[in-house]
């Protein structure tokens, strides 16, 4: 027979008899492990083909569309275990962008998948591993939400079906697109769970009561979080939401309960919860601090992660795309064209709620006046809501003690709305229309969400739509008290367990029908032979992949290539980008990277060419015939990119390997190492006019130069500076070696100059700062320039 109870924290006592204990067992195996047996399955429903992806002749397939974020995550995978092999830090690599060492702290690295397909990569391949990892997440991101629920409404078939809404919502599968990082979102419900229990289990009554509490609560609620952290800090962020949202509901409450029984508040009784609350928090940084301290850093420091003017905006979820099937829903879903129309209407992420669990969450908050249904079978482990002797309890002037009780469903209805207002970004959109004005123009709309782009740290924030997340796990909180509602009251002359299983069947049928993401788009990873080859060739060298690359479709696959081959690549894609000048400003690598054969700043030749290719290390250069490997698009022309391999390596130059996907130069070793320059900062892009290709230099600039040994060496250049003749100052290193005034353009020669072996530095310096085209009536431009600068080189003393 069911009873509907009050919230009261489980009591916890050890096993006294072996009866008690196998009683134990035996419950974990009914809740537990059913629990993860029901969501493998729903999980390879919900991700149909995918299991097929683990059967011998699947190939390479992978779930997802958007293959340039499929592969940078398949690198990803790749990434972590080979620098843990390697002993380096997985957050700075140079394995792309070579030899710059590139941050990775802004990057969508998710170290914990990483982790995880480190064991996995010594079986299974890289793709095989991507799919277990994509199937693992929605397993146990099920397994958590039905343990949230269960701790909340206190009986299986509640905790089930919120635990479906959650883990199977639009916006979960809609991650599958290729966003592992998001995929991965099973640990905050864990976080929740634990952070709920750290604030309302167990009273502090002795020491003993205050270890088991940091054992058993604080500590496993801040590892979560810790886990949480090292998929997405998105995630990271809303869970410490939920945190803020908890310890304002908890103050809130006991002022409120102190209020209502006519007492003023004591200290401890509304500082504990939130004491509870910091000692988790505070055991989170403690473990995420040697991660969160450089990333901090970074943020200070650079820029580089601030989002585009209008990212905000374009990643906002309009308020139709909440109420209308997703663009996957394979029955009607292509019925809805509407979203075409909109301008972000190509956005990634899906927030659809699902009339299902609307209507749940409706029972719950309409249907009853119980702040908290729930229902619990004699047959049911005890729960939150089971009153025991060890309830937390707070007195105050000498009257009963009263407990804080559980967050109820108004508070979960107020994190959905919340939620809910923050996904919609800084400026209101239904059906593609930007709303600015309610009722009148002098009534401007102002959305929440920007508050949180003018707040430290959150404004780096890009993807409103992401807050989708964490409303969902609030809606599943609100279908289990539904759930329990429609338990309580329909066909009661039924038994229970009858009501419960055709009540989540009914649910699951519906929520099927609503979403019917299956089957999911499934595209092969292949890799073109050569590289695997190479793999296996000894020794350290780079790989310098063309034609060049000009946006990040390019850079994804190419590092996806490099999990085969291993070896150093000077492209890239990561979440974050900032500039990676290297190529650009390298001789050799610049001609091959301009393919237009009019080099930059420099006069130089093949052997400053193949030096810089011996110092860098540079030992094949790979023309690839297919531009973007399983995807239509026209055939890119070679012919460029061929001219410049032959400009640089010679005439004669020949593929060493030829297949259908690519051509491989070997590069040759130079006749005699020379010192080369390169470009450093302080100059502006390289242009081309009639007098050859040059420079502008800002108000002070640096070339890099690189000697194989130490030599003497003239400095050679042509110059001129903008409007009237200047000053212009040189220095090599802390030396000055030129100070005089340019004027027109003509040619210098500065030295000798020691070079030392190594890497050592030019400063062009203007005294007298800079000036525009347009202020000195000499066009448009607005650009702050000096001099300009061409012909540059070295020259070696006689």
């Amino acid at each position: 027979m069911s009873t509907v109870t009050t919230a009261a924290p489980i009591k916890e006592t050890q096993p006294s008899s072996r009866v008690e204990r196998a009683a134990r067992v035996s419950r974990w195996q009914s809740w537990h492990l059913g629990a993860l047996l029901a969501h493998l399955g729903l999980s390879v429903i919900f991700t149909w083909p995918l299991v097929l992806n683990f059967l011998p002749g699947a190939g390479t397939m992978v779930p997802g569309v958007m293959l340039e974020d499929r592969d940078q995550n398949l690198w990803n995978l790749w990434w972590v275990r080979h620098a843990l092999f390697e002993g380096r830090n997985p957050f700075v690599t140079d394995m792309i962008w070579y030899p710059t060492p590139v941050s990775l702290y802004y990057h969508t690295l998710n170290v914990f998948n990483g982790l995880l397909a480190v064991p996995l990569l010594s079986v299974f391949s890289l793709t095989t591993t991507y799919n277990i990892v994509v199937l693992f997440s929605f397993v146990m991101c099920g397994y958590g939400a039905y343990l949230l629920v269960h701790y909340l409404c206190g009986n299986r078939w509640a905790a089930l079906v919120g635990s479906v809404v959650f883990a199977y919502s639009a916006y979960h599968i809609a991650t599958m697109r290729s966003l592992l990082q998001l995929i991965s979102l099973e640990w905050v419900p864990f976080f929740v769970l634990f952070l709920l229990k750290a604030v309302f289990d167990v009273g502090w009554t002795s020491r003993a009561d205050v270890l088991r509490w940091l054992a058993r609560r604080a500590l496993p609620a801040g590892f979560f979080l810790f886990l949480v952290s090292l998929v997405d800090w998105y995630y990271t962020m809303y869970a410490l939401m939920l945190a803020g949202l908890l310890g304002v509901y908890v103050a809130a409450r006991h002022l409120w309960e102190y209020r209502r029984r006519g007492g003023p508040p004591t200290t401890r009784g509304v500082l504990e919860p939130l004491v509870r609350i910091g000692l988790c928090l505070g055991i989170y940084l403690v473990l995420v601090s040697p991660i969160l301290v450089p990333t901090i850093r970074e943020l200070r420091q650079t820029t580089y992660m601030q989002p585009a003017k209008d990212a905000a905006l374009s990643n906002s979820a309009d308020l139709m795309a909440f109420f209308q099937p997703v663009r996957g829903q394979h029955l009607w879903g292509q019925y809805f064209t509407n979203r075409r129309e909109w301008p972000y209407g190509s956005n990634r992420y899906e927030v659809y709620f699902t009339y299902t669990a609307l209507f749940l969450a409706g029972v719950a908050l309409f249907a009853t006046k119980a702040l908290r249904p729930r229902l619990r079978t004699p047959e049911e482990p005890a729960g939150p809501a089971d009153p025991g002797p060890e309830a937390k309890t707070t007195a105050f002037n000498g009257r009963a003690p009263f407990r804080l009780p559980l967050p109820g469903k108004w508070f979960w209805a107020a994190c959905v709305l919340l939620f809910f207002l923050l996904a919609l970004g800084p400026v209101l959109q239904i059906n593609g229309h930007q709303i600015q004005w309610l009722f009148s123009p002098n009534f401007q709309l102002v959305m929440p969400y920007q508050l949180v782009e003018k707040l430290p740290v959150l404004s780096i924030s890009r993807s409103p739509d992401r807050f989708d997340m964490p409303l969902t796990l609030c809606l599943a909180v609100l279908a289990g008290y539904g759930t329990n509602v429609l338990l309580n009251t329909w066909w009661p002359r039924v038994k229970l367990a009858t009501r419960g299983a055709l009540l989540v069947v009914g649910f699951l049928l519906l929520v099927v029908v609503e979403l019917t993401p299956f089957p999911y788009p499934q595209r092969p990873a292949d890799i073109p032979r050569w590289y695997h080859q190479v793999g296996s060739e000894p020794g350290d060298f780079s790989i310098l992949d063309l034609p060049p690359q000009d946006d990040y479709w390019h850079g994804a696959y190419r590092m996806y290539f490099q999990t085969a081959h291993g070896k150093p690549i000077f492209g890239g894609y990561i979440s974050r980008e900032f500039p990676h000048p290297f190529i650009t400003s390298t001789p050799g690598y610049q001609e091959l990277t301009y393919v237009d054969g009019a080099g930059d700043m420099f006069r130089s030749g093949r052997d400053e060419w193949l030096s810089a290719f011996q110092q860098y290390k540079t030992k094949y250069i790979v023309l690839q015939k297919v531009r973007l490997p399983d995807k239509v698009e026209p055939v890119p022309d070679l012919q460029p990119s061929r001219d410049a391999i032959h400009y640089v390596l010679g005439e004669d130059a020949k593929p060493t390997y030829e297949d259908e996907h690519v051509e491989v130069y070997l590069v040759p070793a130079p006749a005699s190492t020379v010192p080369f320059l390169s470009v450093g900062d302080g100059w502006e892009p390289r242009e081309v006019g009639p007098n050859g290709t040059y420079r502008w230099l800002r108000e002070q600039g640096t070339l890099r130069i690189d000697a194989p040994g130490s030599e003497q060496a003239y400095l050679t250049f042509r110059a001129a500076s903008l409007g009237r003749a200047k000053p212009l100052r040189i220095l090599h290193g802390d030396h000055v070696v030129f100070d005089g005034t340019v004027g027109g353009l003509q040619p210098y020669t500065i030295g000798p100059l020691g070079l030392p072996q190594g890497v050592s530095t030019l400063t062009f310096i203007s005294p007298e700062g800079t000036d525009s085209p347009r202020e000195l009536g000499q066009g448009d431009d607005p650009r702050q320039l000096s001099f300009v600068v061409l012909d540059a080189a070295l020259e070696p003393v006689p």
